[in-house]
């Protein structure tokens, strides 16, 4: 009887909670944020800088103290290079182009990717946005509060997920050495 009154007592908090993250994708003062912290020993702010450079779609990057700024700018997603099959994978990433405000920063064999002011455009499935718009407006539920369930779906945001990782993760290249 115990047992029944505590499910009873707690359930109403359990049902109510809100996702507020998903994978590296979480809500910052009512925005949708991708942040993300990689783990590589001895990576510079210049080894960033190159990393962006190279990177498709990455323009006006400036280094400052301490830190890199730039812009994403229609970053399509590959969901094929990450066995996602067309049939399960909503129309959004099939022919979506984010774009957003990004920084790097890097400090203590670490570094962290932020994108902000994220943007989309392409087919939802029931409207076709030709210009960009922010991804909030579509990726949250409750005035900006919460993330939309549709939304935190390994297929969707969890695709987007892992191409910004893939886009961003540094490889040392085979001409480096550290001994």
């Amino acid at each position: 009887m115990r047992v029944f009154f505590a499910i009873a007592l707690f359930l109403p908090v359990w049902v109510s909670a809100q996702t507020t993250s998903y994978g590296d994708f979480r809500l910052v003062n009512t925005e949708v944020v991708y942040q993300k912290v990689f783990d590589r020993p001895s990576v510079t702010l210049e080894e960033l800088d190159s990393l962006l450079r190279s990177s498709a779609g990455v323009s006006d990057i400036t280094l400052s103290e301490g830190s890199i700024s730039a812009k994403l700018t229609e970053l399509v997603v590959d969901y094929r290079k990450f066995k996602f099959p067309q049939v399960s994978t909503p129309p959004i990433i099939q022919t979506g182009r984010f774009s957003g405000k990004l920084t790097a920063e890097a400090k203590d064999g670490r570094y962290r990717i932020t994108l902000e002011q994220i943007t989309m455009k392409g087919d939802i499935g029931y409207k076709n946005i030709p210009e960009p718009e922010p991804i909030t407006n579509y990726a949250t539920i409750k005035g900006a509060t919460a993330l939309a369930g549709d939304w935190c779906r390994p297929n969707l945001l969890g695709v987007l997920n892992q191409a910004l990782n893939d886009r961003f993760t540094y490889t040392m290249s085979a001409s480096r050495t550290d001994w």
